[in-house]
């Protein structure tokens, strides 16, 4: 079983100090988070999506590249992606990207989707994504650098069938689908084996994650009824709310031994990245846990 972890979710340690607690805890895979940080975001205190510590910027330097390989090789890991924040049809930083990936030994790059949000329609997001995949198909060839889109909520690809749409028109050794089933819970949930059956040869990569559903707002009069009680609604012209957040790997929506073994059906022989930002643990905790979790589950579906 092939283990990595997204350093998005370790932004309290350095790629040094990273890449010895995944050698300590038997995870072989580093995805590098990508992403320019200012000088007032480094001064802030560690979190997921700013002050990450384990990122690498998009333009670094020789120096800056030489520190992330350095980590990498010390504590005999592999660079397996990067995975930068690129706006879709955004070529230029796409290909900035892949040349960097080149420099690390990375062999996978996350790439951009457009957001949906209701202010435009599937349909123009969809031409314009598809029109800047044609490009990156080819830069990927150039680079020999597979492409990734992730299924990911408040996209045009929440779902492996509508990430299956984008992607099936392009060949699946440039272009290919990170599938999360963490962020499904937000949106885009789908049978988890007809969805990995549908992506097929797509299926380049999944993010391991989990996420859960709450009433939101308190002492609302149907509380109880949202609870499962079979109460009668308090105030039936009031629907209650609902939010989503995440959770530790084994505590959310997400039946994960159900899609390890679903992933075994489908053949997938790929790497299981860690993308945990429930905020449970500190991070070498957090790894242990992940390594331990998914060894024992594989083992007990065989």
């Amino acid at each position: 079983m092939k283990l990595s972890v997204f350093t998005v979710a370790t932004p309290d340690v350095t790629p040094e100090e990273l890449c010895k607690e995944a050698a300590a805890a038997g995870i072989d895979g580093i995805e590098w988070r990508c992403k320019e940080t200012s000088a007032e975001t480094a001064l802030e205190e560690p979190s997921f999506w700013g002050n990450n510590r384990a990122t690498l910027s998009p333009a670094a330097s020789e120096a800056e590249i030489n520190r992330f390989n350095d980590a990498v090789k010390n504590h005999g890991r592999t660079t397996l992606a990067l995975a930068p924040y690129i706006g879709c049809g955004d070529l230029a930083g796409t290909e900035q990207v892949f040349r960097l990936a080149k420099q690390l030994d990375a062999s996978m790059v996350r790439v951009g989707v457009p957001s949906y949000n209701r202010t435009l329609s599937y349909n123009e997001l969809f031409t314009q994504a598809t029109a800047y995949l044609q490009e990156v198909e080819v830069l990927a060839r150039e680079h020999n650098i597979k492409a990734l889109v992730e299924t990911h909520h408040h996209t045009i690809v929440p779902s492996a069938s509508l990430t299956h749409r984008l992607v099936s028109g392009f060949n699946p050794d440039q272009i290919g689908v990170i599938y999360d089933p963490g962020n499904m819970v937000y949106e885009g949930y789908e049978n988890y084996r007809l969805g990995l059956e549908l992506l097929g040869p797509y299926l380049a990569h999944v993010h391991v994650k989990n996420a859960g559903w709450l009433p939101s707002g308190g002492n609302h009069p149907n509380s109880a009824a949202a609870a499962g009680t079979k109460e009668a609604e308090g105030d039936p012209l009031r629907p209650i709310d609902w939010s989503c957040s995440w959770r530790p790997v084994a505590s959310g929506v997400v039946p994960w031994k159900q899609v390890l073994a679903d992933l075994r059906f489908v053949g997938y022989d790929g790497w299981f990245g860690l993308e945990d930002f429930s905020g449970t643990y500190d991070t070498r905790t957090m790894l242990g846990k992940y390594a331990l979790q998914m060894n024992q589950w594989m083992e007990e579906i065989r």
